[in-house]
């Protein structure tokens, strides 16, 4: 786990949420195998923190909920990662809208997945290289939907499981309605491991804007090189 995803859990306790993010991870992860290990350090993100704003008064009023099957073919590290990245999501998102997880059926037929998808649920498949959604090179995620749910193709064997908290927290921003941005962090277009393991500002407020939500009540990463709003010098 990096430092940021440590200081993220520790935020968590502080602010009460702990057994939500354990909720998120164990709701579609079986039993962890005791051979597994923590994934390694892969960033220096010890600089980096998230803020924690209160919950919004009127949650009981606004709030939404996504709902994201996860495909049974990654493996229970995968998943930790994916759920990782659902959490920081949910912290951004402060209660307005909430993401909520669990696995696929095992061996969904066409019926299953056209009832989930009637629902406007997500879900997050696992491909490779040679399915459709893998056409264009140097992809290596794609998302295809939109308010009524869609899929997130992950193109597993074009990285490494390290980077899959990061691949997933900028496709749930298009998830969530936000597009590329050119001079950002994490929508930028291409993946940069440098800049793309926590979710900023301007990541925020792209989708404060689809969502139609009030930037000042949700939450985003600050740090070296994330200005915490202001016009950035890069």
């Amino acid at each position: 786990m990096s430092v940021l995803l440590a200081r993220f859990v520790a935020s968590l306790v502080i602010s009460g949420l702990t057994l939500l993010a354990a909720a998120i991870i164990l709701s579609f992860s079986p039993a962890r195998a005791a051979t597994g290990s923590a994934p390694p350090r892969d960033y220096d993100t010890s600089a980096y923190r998230y803020t924690d704003k209160p919950a919004p008064a009127s949650l009981s009023a606004g709030s939404r909920t996504l709902i994201v099957y996860v495909d049974r073919d990654f493996g229970p590290a995968e998943r930790e990662r994916i759920a990782l990245a659902l959490e920081q999501w949910n912290h951004v998102l402060n209660g307005l809208v909430r993401f909520r997880a669990s696995l696929l059926p095992p061996d969904p037929s066409d019926q299953t997945v056209a009832q989930i998808r009637r629902s406007g649920a997500w879900i997050v498949a696992k491909v490779d290289s040679r399915h459709p959604a893998a056409r264009e090179r140097a992809a290596l995620a794609m998302t295809v939907g939109g308010r009524g749910g869609g899929f997130v193709y992950v193109i597993g064997d074009r990285f490494a499981t390290r980077d899959l908290t990061a691949v997933m927290l900028h496709e749930l921003g298009h998830v969530l309605g936000a597009g590329h941005d050119p001079h950002g962090h994490l929508m930028a277009p291409v993946y940069d491991r440098s800049n793309g393991h926590c979710i900023d500002r301007g990541a925020v407020a792209m989708v404060a804007s689809a969502q139609h939500l009030p930037l000042n009540q949700l939450n985003w990463c600050v740090g070296p090189g994330l200005d915490d709003g202001r016009t950035s010098s890069r």
